[in-house]
Protein backbone atom coordinates (compact mmCIF):
# COMPACT_ATOMS: atom_id res chain seq x y z
CA UNK A 1 0.00 0.00 0.00
CA UNK A 2 1.13 3.57 -0.77
CA UNK A 3 1.31 5.23 2.86
CA UNK A 4 2.47 8.33 1.43
CA UNK A 5 -1.11 8.99 0.06
CA UNK A 6 -4.07 10.70 2.27
CA UNK A 7 -3.46 7.65 4.61
CA UNK A 8 0.22 7.25 5.92
CA UNK A 9 -0.13 10.60 8.24
CA UNK A 10 -3.28 9.89 9.33
CA UNK A 11 -1.78 5.92 10.44
CA UNK A 12 0.73 7.46 12.13
CA UNK A 13 -0.94 9.84 14.01
CA UNK A 14 -3.76 7.13 15.04
CA UNK A 15 -0.91 4.79 16.22
CA UNK A 16 0.79 7.93 18.24
CA UNK A 17 -2.68 8.28 19.92
CA UNK A 18 -3.99 5.05 20.75
CA UNK A 19 -0.50 4.18 22.13
CA UNK A 20 -0.76 0.67 19.63
CA UNK A 21 1.74 -0.08 16.14
CA UNK A 22 -0.56 -2.07 13.86
CA UNK A 23 0.80 -4.54 12.58
CA UNK A 24 -1.62 -4.12 9.03
CA UNK A 25 -1.48 -0.78 8.55
CA UNK A 26 -4.34 -1.35 5.77
CA UNK A 27 -6.01 -2.40 9.15
CA UNK A 28 -5.56 0.75 10.78
CA UNK A 29 -6.39 2.51 7.29
CA UNK A 30 -9.79 0.95 6.78
CA UNK A 31 -10.46 1.95 10.71
CA UNK A 32 -10.27 5.71 9.98
CA UNK A 33 -12.07 5.72 6.65
CA UNK A 34 -15.40 7.34 6.34
CA UNK A 35 -14.84 8.67 2.79
CA UNK A 36 -16.21 7.01 -0.10
CA UNK A 37 -15.29 9.43 -2.91
CA UNK A 38 -12.06 9.94 -4.49
CA UNK A 39 -10.31 10.50 -1.11
CA UNK A 40 -10.03 7.39 -0.18
CA UNK A 41 -8.13 5.84 -3.28
CA UNK A 42 -4.99 3.88 -2.56
CA UNK A 43 -2.28 2.50 -4.52
CA UNK A 44 -1.64 -0.98 -4.02
CA UNK A 45 1.14 -3.51 -6.48
CA UNK A 46 0.83 -0.22 -8.85
CA UNK A 47 -2.98 -0.32 -9.24
CA UNK A 48 -5.24 2.43 -7.92
CA UNK A 49 -7.96 0.85 -5.55
CA UNK A 50 -11.33 2.00 -3.52
CA UNK A 51 -10.60 1.65 0.67
CA UNK A 52 -13.75 0.45 2.13
CA UNK A 53 -15.52 2.22 4.36
CA UNK A 54 -15.10 1.66 8.40
CA UNK A 55 -18.30 0.95 8.98
CA UNK A 56 -18.18 -2.93 8.94
CA UNK A 57 -15.35 -2.17 10.88
CA UNK A 58 -17.32 -0.01 13.43
CA UNK A 59 -19.77 -2.87 13.96
CA UNK A 60 -17.10 -5.52 14.51
CA UNK A 61 -15.42 -2.96 16.91
CA UNK A 62 -18.62 -2.38 19.11
CA UNK A 63 -19.18 -5.94 19.14
CA UNK A 64 -15.61 -6.35 20.63
CA UNK A 65 -15.46 -3.44 23.03
CA UNK A 66 -18.88 -4.65 24.49
CA UNK A 67 -17.90 -8.22 25.02
CA UNK A 68 -14.97 -6.96 26.79
CA UNK A 69 -16.55 -4.48 28.87
CA UNK A 70 -19.18 -7.12 29.57
CA UNK A 71 -16.61 -9.56 31.06
CA UNK A 72 -15.46 -6.91 33.37
CA UNK A 73 -19.08 -6.39 34.85
CA UNK A 74 -19.14 -10.60 35.26
CA UNK A 75 -15.82 -10.35 36.50
CA UNK A 76 -16.93 -7.60 39.09
CA UNK A 77 -20.27 -9.65 40.14
CA UNK A 78 -22.41 -6.51 39.46
CA UNK A 79 -26.13 -6.19 39.52
CA UNK A 80 -27.58 -7.11 36.38
CA UNK A 81 -28.64 -3.76 35.73
CA UNK A 82 -25.05 -1.77 35.88
CA UNK A 83 -24.45 -3.89 32.78
CA UNK A 84 -26.88 -0.98 31.13
CA UNK A 85 -25.38 1.36 32.84
CA UNK A 86 -22.22 0.31 32.03
CA UNK A 87 -22.33 -0.11 28.27
CA UNK A 88 -24.64 2.77 27.98
CA UNK A 89 -21.69 5.02 29.73
CA UNK A 90 -19.02 3.89 28.01
CA UNK A 91 -19.90 2.52 24.61
CA UNK A 92 -22.61 5.44 24.03
CA UNK A 93 -22.32 7.47 20.24
CA UNK A 94 -22.02 10.25 22.32
CA UNK A 95 -19.53 9.06 24.22
CA UNK A 96 -16.67 7.68 22.12
CA UNK A 97 -17.49 10.94 19.83
CA UNK A 98 -16.52 12.83 23.04
CA UNK A 99 -13.36 10.52 23.65
CA UNK A 100 -12.43 10.63 20.25
CA UNK A 101 -12.36 14.62 20.20
CA UNK A 102 -10.72 14.71 23.35
CA UNK A 103 -7.97 12.59 22.33
CA UNK A 104 -7.87 14.18 18.77
CA UNK A 105 -8.64 10.96 16.55
CA UNK A 106 -10.98 12.77 14.82
CA UNK A 107 -7.96 14.98 13.17
CA UNK A 108 -7.11 10.95 11.81
CA UNK A 109 -10.46 10.54 10.05
CA UNK A 110 -10.83 10.65 6.42
CA UNK A 111 -13.31 12.40 5.04
CA UNK A 112 -15.17 12.92 1.67
CA UNK A 113 -13.61 16.16 -0.39
CA UNK A 114 -15.71 19.42 0.82
CA UNK A 115 -16.70 17.55 4.76
CA UNK A 116 -14.84 20.30 6.59
CA UNK A 117 -14.36 17.95 9.67
CA UNK A 118 -15.84 14.76 10.37
CA UNK A 119 -19.46 14.91 12.63
CA UNK A 120 -20.15 13.63 15.90
CA UNK A 121 -21.32 10.17 14.61
CA UNK A 122 -18.17 9.98 11.70
CA UNK A 123 -16.06 10.25 15.26
CA UNK A 124 -18.00 7.58 17.43
CA UNK A 125 -18.00 4.75 13.82
CA UNK A 126 -14.18 5.68 13.54
CA UNK A 127 -13.64 4.99 17.43
CA UNK A 128 -15.48 1.56 16.93
CA UNK A 129 -13.32 1.14 13.54
CA UNK A 130 -10.11 1.50 15.57
CA UNK A 131 -11.38 -0.58 18.53
CA UNK A 132 -12.39 -4.00 15.93
CA UNK A 133 -8.66 -3.13 14.14
CA UNK A 134 -6.97 -2.95 17.19
CA UNK A 135 -8.79 -6.64 18.27
CA UNK A 136 -7.98 -7.94 14.92
CA UNK A 137 -4.49 -6.96 14.64
CA UNK A 138 -3.19 -7.46 18.24
CA UNK A 139 -6.06 -9.23 20.01
CA UNK A 140 -8.12 -9.18 22.98
CA UNK A 141 -5.42 -8.51 25.50
CA UNK A 142 -4.26 -5.32 23.24
CA UNK A 143 -7.96 -4.33 22.86
CA UNK A 144 -8.31 -4.20 26.85
CA UNK A 145 -4.67 -2.05 26.91
CA UNK A 146 -6.18 0.33 23.78
CA UNK A 147 -9.60 0.97 25.57
CA UNK A 148 -8.19 1.46 29.35
CA UNK A 149 -5.79 4.01 27.52
CA UNK A 150 -9.06 5.74 26.13
CA UNK A 151 -10.88 5.27 29.20
CA UNK A 152 -13.34 3.08 27.76
CA UNK A 153 -13.05 1.21 30.79
CA UNK A 154 -13.38 4.46 33.59
CA UNK A 155 -16.62 4.59 35.22
CA UNK A 156 -17.73 5.08 38.77
CA UNK A 157 -19.31 1.55 38.88
CA UNK A 158 -15.90 -0.03 38.15
CA UNK A 159 -13.84 2.49 40.30
CA UNK A 160 -15.67 2.04 43.32
CA UNK A 161 -14.78 -1.64 43.50
CA UNK A 162 -11.64 -3.57 44.31
CA UNK A 163 -10.69 -6.69 42.38
CA UNK A 164 -9.41 -7.81 45.72
CA UNK A 165 -12.20 -9.87 46.05
CA UNK A 166 -12.03 -11.53 42.89
CA UNK A 167 -8.50 -13.15 43.42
Amino acid sequence: MDFSSNFGPKVSRCEKIIQYSFNSKVLCAKALNAAADSKSVYILDGLSRQMPKNDRLAVYGDSVAACYLCSIWEQRGLAKHCWTTLRQGLLSNENLARVGTEHGLDNCINVNGGTERATPKMVATTVEAILGAVERDGGYDTLARVMAHLGLTQHGLLLSLSWDHLL
